[in-house]
């Protein structure tokens, strides 16, 4: 059985009263990289107006005839719809087949950081322990900063840590200060001479928003710019530079221009008004810095937004992905995906925004269209490295892109980092 849903099509190369078909596609497992044939028929010559989405994911079309099409499956990809589109929206021709393709992970998941047991001891990684990892930025000298969930006691501490080459020391202790207690997130200026830090100052430290700034190879003097509670994200824009801050009550964006902090915008209910609460645990802009991904943890959503850099002005904020106010673990496509408490995420080269899913214990993957499938993990707690399907994760918390391509994640109770890059794995 094939459902074909048509549309005007006005391509010159595909004849506007010859209906296309795809009669099969093989094969119909696979993961990165393998190349799928589409038979059938009227697919017309041209490359440029054939497209290939699976579950959402665009494949990379490789070769196009009348009765044949070749695309190959990118990174990112997951089970679901074969789609191919014939010419441009809203005048395109829309054929689906009715036999899904089973994306088989090739990416693998291991133990980067920590895992065998909760403590505060720097090292070398062998002896390194972690306890609450909740929030991870990476250095441009290769160093890894973790934020860790805590309070200033010395043995529930908060502080954040860095890991550079095979070892763990630990930057900035809560229980030697009196500004910082809950650290958010953190972010760093283009040049990296300043460290921002969001610290959810309703528990003891009085610190709202602040810096450190860089003396040789550390961060040090702690300094205070707000004392407003309730901060719980900082992002640095990536091209401009410009400072944007996440605040629980209201669901606010502002903007930290050095004297000001100035409201930008605030993120909508299901309904459109603006959202009461929303405990912002993310701020992420795709790599062109055109396009702003907004993680609200208490609302277990994901926005999306657009940024005009030479405005610095946000527009067409929208609920890209879950459902408001609603907990519940399910793939598929904008409102009908759930989560779990979605915390940090981070955006690939392709504008697929990929979050940690906390109370789901594992790692879900969006498409720029809301089309919601899950990278990594089982919806079950556990520690189990491995294939990604296969690996399990305990409250993860953290979600950041490494230099090196892989998706690291700070697994919080399992006082781990995990690492999820690419492997030849046999389905």
């Amino acid at each position: 059985m094939i459902l074909i849903a048509f549309y005007a099509c006005n391509d010159e190369d595909q004849p506007q009263n010859l209906k296309a078909e795809v009669t099969d596609f093989s094969p119909v497992m696979g993961g990165r990289n393998t190349l799928l044939t589409l038979n059938g028929s009227n697919f017309g010559t041209d490359i440029n107006n054939v497209k290939v989405t699976i579950n959402g994911k665009e494949a990379l079309v490789k070769t196009v005839t009348n009765e044949v099409i070749t695309a190959e499956v990118q990174k990112g990809t997951s089970s679901g719809i074969v789609r191919v589109i014939l010419g441009e929206r809203p005048n395109a021709q829309i054929l689906i087949y009715d036999m899904n393709f089973t994306y088989v992970s090739n990416q693998v998941v291991s133990t980067y950081l920590g895992g065998e047991s909760s403590g505060e001891a720097d090292g070398d990684f062998s002896v390194a322990t972690l306890s609450k990892p909740r929030y991870l930025v990476w250095g441009k000298n290769n160093a890894l900063y973790i934020v860790e969930d805590g309070a200033s006691s010395v043995d529930d501490m908060a502080c954040i840590r860095v890991a550079k080459d095979n070892r763990l020391t630990t930057l900035l202790k809560a229980s030697e200060s009196t500004l910082v207690q809950r650290m958010r997130a953190i972010d760093f200026s283009l040049n990296e001479n300043t460290m921002y830090i969001a610290n959810d100052n309703n528990a003891s430290g009085t610190m709202g928003f602040g810096t450190m700034t860089k003396n040789g190879d550390k961060y040090e003097n702690l300094t205070s710019l707000w004392d407003q509670g309730g901060i719980t994200a900082v992002k640095v824009h990536p091209e401009t530079g410009a400072v944007f801050i996440g605040y629980h009550s209201g669901s606010w964006i502002y903007q930290y221009d050095v004297t000001n902090f100035i409201p930008k915008f605030q993120l909508p209910d299901a309904a459109g008004a603006a959202a009461s609460k929303g405990n912002i645990n993310t701020i992420a802009f795709d790599k062109p810095g055109t396009t702003a991904y907004i993680v609200s943890r208490k609302n277990h959503v994901i926005y999306k937004a657009s940024y005009d850099m030479a405005t610095g002005e946000f527009s067409d904020v929208k609920l890209l992905a879950g459902s408001f106010g609603v907990t519940g673990y399910a793939d598929g496509t904008g409102t009908s995906a759930q989560f779990n408490e979605p915390s940090q995420g981070d955006v690939d080269e392709e504008g697929n925004f990929y979050v940690a899913d906390r109370g789901n214990h594992c790692i879900r993957v969006i498409t720029p269209d809301g089309e919601v499938s899950t990278y990594a993990g089982q919806n079950k707690a556990g520690m189990v490295d491995g294939i990604a399907s296969l690996a399990e994760f305990n409250n993860p918390e953290g979600c950041q892109f490494g230099p090196d391509g892989a998706l690291y994640i700070a697994d919080y109770s399992n006082h781990a980092i995990r690492k999820v890059e690419e492997a030849q794995v046999q389905p």
